[in-house]
């Protein structure tokens, strides 16, 4: 009797299976109308394919960006962008695997300023334009601005949350749609020289995704300048006769071999435990992959701008 308990216990209970994203709409409070309008544009972007929501995402982002063209114009004395052609030409492309970029965060109006770069052709498509994970404190705060984020396809975010929250979730489900996702990984605002630690999102992201993903880092700099954390007012100061904007696109990130390598590992294990530890030691191998090569990225524009380039 005393062996059968002792093997009893060795056994590990099995783990309750996360809740997908439409079970955590579910969950959402709906007790007053801000609640139900939050909830109401959540589930409307989980699917986005309503009869309405293309033209209005369409009308949504093409102004947004056409307006962050307009600022990037007569707001900056100099904007450089190298290789964009590498993120172009993949987002119009007819692919089969979703893309993921990923940039470094130097102020509140990166997304969508730093998208006044695109050409005028893809700026009211939807399908180039990209998704993005967004503070749901600063952007979400009244039905009028939950349905401007949502439909410009900025996915409400709850920071330290964890990666099993319902903006990833919506996250995984636009990459299974083959659709562009942008990600800041330091997951805050950051004015420091160096680059910040990476959350662990982002590695959920690309391992889950059902197809892997076409991964660019992309580095800027010249928002710091103009809008300062410093600064009791966030609002932007660009300077036409002095403000610089640089920013360049990297080359891709093959995680290819390396998610292979995981999923057959994983195949090979029985128990949730081995599997989960397993899961968390590929995703810091993959968030150190994507901060080395942002990394590498920065020291190479900052090596380009030292030799003139905003000159």
């Amino acid at each position: 009797m005393s062996v059968t308990n002792e093997k009893q216990q060795l056994v590990e209970p099995p783990e309750l299976p996360r809740p997908g994203a439409k079970e955590l709409i579910d969950r959402l409070p709906r007790t007053n109308w801000r609640e139900r309008s939050f909830a109401y544009w959540a589930e409307r972007q989980l699917c986005a394919n309503d009869p309405w929501w293309r033209p209005l995402s369409s009308a949504v982002v093409g102004v947004s960006t056409s307006a962050m063209s307009l600022f990037l114009a007569l707001g900056f004395r100099k904007v450089v962008v190298e290789d964009l052609h590498k993120l172009t030409d993949v987002i119009e492309a007819q692919r089969d695997r979703p893309v993921i970029t990923i940039a470094n965060h130097e102020s509140t109006m990166d997304d969508p300023s730093m998208w006044g770069i695109m050409p005028t052709r893809m700026r009211w498509n939807p399908d180039y334009t990209r998704w993005t994970l967004g503070a749901q404190e600063l952007l979400y705060k009244n039905p009028p601005l939950n349905a401007f984020f949502a439909l410009g396809q900025t996915i409400p975010t709850i920071r330290g949350d964890g990666i099993y929250q319902l903006a990833v979730e919506i996250g995984i489900q636009r990459l299974k749609e083959n659709k562009w996702l942008h990600v800041f990984p330091e997951g805050k605002v950051n004015q420091d020289e160096s680059i910040g630690r990476f959350k662990w999102g982002v590695g959920r992201l690309i391992m889950e995704s059902e197809r892997v993903p076409i991964v660019l880092p992309i580095f800027y700099t010249g928002m710091k300048e103009i809008m300062p954390l410093s600064q009791k007012v966030p609002m932007p100061k660009p300077n036409p006769f002095k403000s610089t904007l640089y920013l360049k696109v990297g080359d891709e990130i093959d995680f290819t071999a390396q998610i292979e390598e995981w999923k057959g590992a994983r195949a090979k294990l029985s128990s949730e435990k081995e599997k989960n530890q397993l899961d968390e030691l590929v995703r810091i191998a993959v968030v150190d992959r994507l901060w080395a090569s942002l990394d590498s990225l920065k020291d190479e524009s900052t090596a380009a701008i030292a030799h003139g380039a905003l000159d």
